[in-house]
């Protein structure tokens, strides 16, 4: 995977891959580079991670670039809703997904479920418990939830408490790897609690 590197380019030649035009402002196309020589192959970003993902996890992984194509246009269609921070750790829980770097992405997605926790927490009890660990307002928000038995605030927290233990994998000793699987399963799961928190004004 060494030998093949990507320049981003800008053109209006389709992608020699999936012959897909680009459609937005935000789309992105490469030129293929392979042990420093040019092979005049342009490809759209979903090919490019495609190209990759072929290369590192074999050719049944390709179809998971549809899904982190969804990631990212729907990350665009509320990033403005997002604070800056929050948004810079999704880009590079997005980024580093596509260069291999599996566990810097369940990281950064950690970070953005322990907010989403925080600002939950606040929304339900305040300022009470304020210096108490992640663990200790998810455990009360999951207690919470399960009192009431609201949609969707229980889906919500049962999925923080799977974002969590990813993250502990990835910040504690473990002989548990983190694969693609569980990034992608990271990124759909951060950015459906996204959705919902937003469309239910929860946060």
């Amino acid at each position: 995977m060494e030998n093949f590197h990507f320049i981003e380019i800008k053109t209006n030649v389709a992608c020699q891959h999936c012959n897909r035009k680009k459609l937005a402002e935000t789309d992105k196309f490469y030129k293929l580079f392979a042990q420093d020589n040019d092979l005049n192959i342009v490809v759209c970003e979903l090919c490019k991670v495609a190209f990759l993902t072929l290369l590192r996890e074999g050719p049944e992984r390709t179809f998971s670039t549809h899904l982190i194509f969804y990631v990212k246009n729907s990350l665009y269609k509320m990033e403005a809703q997002l604070p800056t921070n929050i948004k810079d750790e999704l880009n590079c829980a997005i980024k580093n997904y596509e260069n291999g770097h599996y566990s810097s992405s369940a990281r950064s997605i950690g970070f953005v479920a322990e907010w989403l926790t925080e600002r939950l927490f606040a929304r339900k009890f305040g300022a009470d418990l304020k210096d108490s660990k992640w663990e200790q307002k998810l455990g009360r928000l999951l207690d919470q939830a399960r009192k009431s038995k609201t949609i969707p605030e229980v889906p919500i927290v049962f999925y923080l408490f799977s974002l969590k233990w990813l993250r502990n994998k990835v910040d504690h000793p473990s002989k548990y790897q983190i694969t693609g699987e569980d990034v992608r399963m990271g990124l759909t799961s951060i950015i459906y609690l996204l959705h919902q928190t937003s469309s239910y004004n929860l946060i």
